[in-house]
This record gives C-alpha cells, sequence and structure tokens, in this order.
C-alpha cells in the first residue's frame, strides 16, 4: 500500500493544499510551540521551522506546479473511497 508524503496536493482543479504526515507534524508542532514560548532555537530546529514554513508557502498555485501531488476531484476520492 503506498502513502502520501509529507507536501502540497491538489484535488482536481480546486486550490492546492497541504499535507503532512503525522510524523511530521508532532515535530514541527513542537517546533513552532518553542518560538511560541520564545524559546532560542538551535540551527537544527530553526531549520525545522523554515521548512515548515517553505511547506506552507508550497500551496500558492505557480505556473509550473513543481512538487504539487495532482489526485481526482476530491467527491470523486471519497466515493473510491467508499467502494
Amino acid at each position: 500500500m503506498s502513502r502520501p508524503e509529507t507536501g502540497p496536493m491538489q484535488f482536481g482543479d480546486d486550490w492546492p493544499g497541504v499535507f503532512i504526515r503525522g510524523d511530521n507534524a508532532m515535530y514541527m508542532a513542537m517546533m513552532l510551540r518553542a518560538v511560541l514560548d520564545g524559546a532560542k532555537l538551535d540551527p537544527i530546529s530553526l531549520a525545522a521551522v523554515e521548512q515548515l514554513h517553505s511547506l506552507l508557502s508550497g500551496c500558492r498555485e505557480t505556473p509550473d506546479q513543481e512538487g504539487v501531488v495532482f489526485l481526482k476531484p476530491y467527491d470523486e476520492c471519497l466515493k473510491d473511497a467508499e467502494e
């Protein structure tokens, strides 16, 4: 069984969004909490926050749509999942 990786996704012709795998989300959440708490981040933690910024920025529409995973329209994905 394949699995989606963290990154931008687009259902049909809808706006792109971002999927974040749970393992990535938990780490990024901890780094964001550290930023919000005013902690001084080490270089690795700072890189994780910058990675989150890049990831979230990846959902904007650009002419080349590099890195975006294109899927069937959302309703079709739901029908396939129900079958």
